[in-house]
This record gives C-alpha cells, sequence and structure tokens, in this order.
C-alpha cells in the first residue's frame, strides 16, 4: 500500500514537471511569436515599439500559471530581441547584441513577476475584475507602473552601449513604457478570459471583452501604421531637400579648393622661373581663403645626377639639415635611395607644420606615384586615394591632389607630356574641413554625413565621417505590414 502511494505521488509529480515544461516552452512561443509581430510596429532602432503585446503575454502567463514559468518569458524575450540586435549589425557587434538582448530579457521577466507581484499585492487579484475599483487598480499596477521596470533597465542599457543617443532616453523611454503598458492593457485580459477555464465569471464575458480588445488593437495599429507612413514620407521629402542642398555646397566648396590648385599651376605656367619667395607670397591667400588646404607645394623633376645640387640649393635656401628622402618599410624617414629620378618637394607652404614635407621624394609611394603618373599621362588634376594626414593639429585623412607642369613646347601627345614633365604643384587637402567648410551654414541637425571615395577598395574609401561611431542609418518600412526595410540614406 505504501509502495503504491509513493508511485502514485512521484506520477503525479512526473506529470506537473512534464506540464509546467510544457507552460515555460508555451509562454516561450507565444512571446516569440507575438513578439515578431510587435517588430512591426517598432521604431528606430527596432526595440521601442508602439504597442509590444509580449509584455501582457507575460504578465498573463504568471498570474495563471505562477512564477516558476518565468523561464519562458525569459527565453522568448531573448530569441526576439537577439535578432532584432544582430540586424545590421557586424560580426564585431555581436557581443553588445547578446549583452542587449540579455539585459532586456531580465528586464522583461522581472516586469512580469514584479506586474504580478503587484495586482496580488494591491488589486486584489484574483479575482472577476467586475468592479470599477478592481479594473482600475489591476490595470495602473500591473500595466503603468510595472511596465517601468524594462523601459528603465533597456533603454539605459542602450544608451550606455550607445545603440541610441543618450539625448534620446527620454523619448525612448516612454515609447517603451507606452508600448508595453499598452500590450498589457490589450492583451492580459485576452488571455486571462480565454485560460481561466476555472473562472464562470471570465467565461460568461469571452465575447463582451474579447470584441472592444480586438477592435481597440487594430484601431491602435491602424493608426501606428498611418502615422509611421506619413513620418516616412515626410522624412525622405525631408532627407532629399537637405542631400540637393549639402550636395550643392560641398561641389562648390570642392571646386574652390581645387580652383587654387589650378591657379597656382597658371601661375607656373606663366613664369620662366619661379623663387621660394614668389611662391610664398602667391600662396598666402589662397592658404587664408581655404581651411581644408594643409599644403601648397611644388615638386620639379630631380634626375640622380643632380641629386647632389639640389640638396646643396636647399642648405643655401637655409635648410642645411635637409636631405631628398623617403619612408623605409619601418616607416621611418631615411635618406632616399639611388634612383634615375627623384620628386622631391623643394617648396612647401605654410612650412610650419609641414616641415617633414621639403625634400620628401614622393615617387618613392606607390599610393603617390600612381597619381603622379597619371597626372603627367593625362595633363589633368589627378588625385591620390586617401592618406593619413598626420602634420597638422589633429589626425584625419586627406588627398593629395597633382598638377602636372611641362617645359615650354607642345605636350599634347602622350610621348609628348613624358618627354617634357618639369615638375608638379601640388595641394593636400584635409577632407574633413573641407566637409565642415561647405556645410558650416546649413542645417545638418540629425543628420550624419561621410565623404567617401568610391574608387577605392572598401576598406579605405571613407574620407570623412561626421560621426565617429559606426555609420548606422536610420531604418523605415515600406508601406504594409510586411514591407521590408530600407536605408533611409542618401548618395551624391
Amino acid at each position: 500500500m505504501s509502495h503504491s502511494l509513493h508511485q502514485q505521488t512521484k506520477t503525479a509529480a512526473s506529470v506537473r514537471s512534464y506540464a509546467r515544461a510544457l507552460q515555460i516552452i508555451g509562454l516561450a512561443i507565444a512571446y516569440f511569436a507575438t513578439g515578431k509581430l510587435g517588430t512591426f510596429l517598432a521604431i528606430p532602432p527596432g526595440y521601442a515599439t508602439a504597442v509590444w503585446p509580449p509584455s501582457g503575454i507575460a504578465l498573463a502567463g504568471i498570474l495563471i500559471y505562477g512564477y516558476r514559468v518565468w523561464p519562458g518569458i525569459f527565453l522568448g524575450s531573448f530569441l526576439v530581441n537577439l535578432a532584432i540586435s544582430l540586424a545590421g549589425s557586424t560580426s564585431s557587434e555581436t557581443l553588445t547584441a547578446v549583452i542587449i538582448s540579455l539585459a532586456i530579457c531580465v528586464g522583461a521577466t522581472l516586469q512580469a513577476i514584479g506586474g504580478a507581484y503587484l495586482v496580488r499585492r494591491f488589486a486584489g487579484f484574483p479575482n472577476a475584475l467586475i468592479r470599477e475599483k478592481d479594473v482600475f487598480l489591476f490595470f495602473f499596477y500591473g500595466g503603468m507602473v510595472g511596465a517601468m521596470v524594462n523601459s528603465t533597465i533597456a533603454v539605459s542599457v542602450l544608451v550606455l552601449v550607445e545603440r541610441i543617443p543618450a539625448v534620446n532616453f527620454l523619448t525612448n523611454w516612454a515609447i517603451w513604457w507606452m508600448g508595453d503598458t499598452l500590450g498589457i492593457f490589450i492583451f492580459t485580459p485576452l488571455v486571462l478570459i480565454w485560460l481561466q477555464q476555472s473562472s464562470e465569471s471570465w467565461r460568461n464575458r469571452r465575447l463582451t471583452i474579447t470584441l472592444p480588445i480586438i477592435t481597440l488593437f487594430t484601431l491602435t495599429t491602424g493608426a501606428v501604421f498611418y502615422e509611421s507612413q506619413s513620418n516616412s514620407v515626410q522624412l525622405k521629402l525631408d532627407l532629399k531637400q537637405h542631400t540637393t542642398e549639402l550636395k550643392g555646397a560641398l561641389e562648390e566648396s570642392i571646386s574652390a579648393h581645387i580652383s587654387a590648385l589650378r591657379s597656382l599651376g597658371s601661375f607656373y605656367s606663366a613664369s620662366i622661373a619661379v623663387d621660394r619667395e614668389e611662391f610664398r607670397t602667391f600662396t598666402s591667400q589662397s592658404l587664408a581663403n581655404f581651411q581644408g588646404i594643409q599644403a601648397l607645394e611644388w615638386s620639379p623633376i630631380i634626375p640622380f645626377s643632380e641629386r647632389e645640387a639640389f640638396e646643396n640649393s636647399l642648405k643655401k635656401a637655409g635648410y642645411p639639415n635637409v636631405k631628398i628622402t623617403e619612408r623605409n618599410a619601418a616607416k621611418q624617414v631615411s635618406p632616399a635611395g639611388v634612383r634615375p629620378e627623384y620628386i622631391p618637394v623643394s617648396f612647401v607652404e605654410p612650412y610650419k607644420g609641414n616641415e617633414k614635407a621639403l625634400g620628401y621624394d614622393l615617387y618613392s609611394n606607390d599610393i603617390r606615384r600612381e597619381a603622379i603618373n597619371r597626372a603627367r599621362d593625362t595633363g589633368e588634376i589627378a588625385a591620390t586615394a586617401r592618406i593619413t594626414l598626420i602634420q597638422g593639429n589633429d589626425t584625419q585623412y586627406g588627398i593629395l591632389a597633382f598638377m602636372p607642369i611641362y617645359h615650354k613646347g607642345s605636350h599634347q601627345t602622350l610621348e609628348e607630356r613624358r618627354q617634357h614633365i618639369s615638375g608638379y604643384v601640388l595641394a593636400v587637402f584635409r577632407g574633413g574641413d573641407i566637409v565642415t567648410a561647405a556645410l558650416k551654414d546649413q542645417n545638418l541637425e540629425r543628420l550624419s554625413y561621410q565623404l567617401i571615395d568610391e574608387s577605392a577598395p572598401i576598406e579605405e574609401q571613407l574620407l570623412f565621417a561626421s560621426d565617429p561611431l559606426a555609420f548606422k542609418p536610420l531604418i523605415l518600412r515600406e508601406k504594409g505590414l510586411f514591407g521590408k526595410d530600407f536605408s533611409l540614406v542618401s548618395h551624391f
């Protein structure tokens, strides 16, 4: 008899364990499924939503099955938020995505447990929620108060990991709180009324409660989509207007900076010879007017046979320690090796801040050599791929632009240009300062922008970025519940 009782007890315990496991799994599935539905109502970057159904599912699950089903909320929340966190993230951001997902699922779990405790403690639940006072207390403590938990935890973490700006904390917190609150208002009663089989008062009110709730959710969803689409259209129109203005300003700035180099080239072409003082006088105005110019330089063609004479001329000009130099394999400046010819920097203005450039053989560097040869063969200005400028007060990317100067005579053909090349005038441009100068009078609020060189390898295309953090464009959704996402970004 005792053995039989023990066996029955053991069997009952096993049944309860299986039942609890099914409840946990079912709650996780319900949370994940309704979470995917809720993401269609999300605002960028995809975490806070206008209505978050899983918050109501989670609270109802705890109220019906007890606190021990919390792992279902944790698992369902982790899976749905991990999918959001990984969307558009690089492999290096995977750890951050996992941390965000863990923080949110902890917040969601604590919120459901806390909300259930509050409605049991202060709203007298379980009860039929027939009296107005009981209904008010249920929604106040379970929804309005309880929903503060996850909004506070989640938005704080998102700010800490820089997924959203700190200035947007209150906005995102309010939307998150409102989404969770509405999710509880709508879905918790809906789940309770259909799953609480033991209460006749709940069963008798199924249709009278379900229809208004479904209507409320439908109207809310429709309003959110309408507002979202209206905002998307307006954002796209605003972006188009902004980019048109920015494009014109940037093109004007780049053209003006290039004109300074063309003027210097025309000055050389019209002169028999230009000495150091004339070079300084001519370039002073351009350097004063264009903040994006790091330096203007003159680099002649120097055969190996004239190397010593060139270095002696630099000594006579007041630079006794300057030689023709290059950078060795260790990126250190050293005397240039033996080569048939050199293209060293002979004049550089301003000299202060660009001392390292004087005497440097531009032809010793692959990036500069490619642009030099292109300028010589085409007779046009040629620019390098990006280089890192370290002469100034800060480090930023820049480019060198070369304009070829030929000896007097014809240089119409490729052969003539190669035979008659005399040297190069060049400008060292700072990409960031050119963009800053161009856009100083523009309205740049809420805009992130980049200057890229699309002809360069992908890893070397970035010349300037307004945001030092990774560039993450705003994501919008096309019309319709299942419309695909697209980036709010413009190229010109």
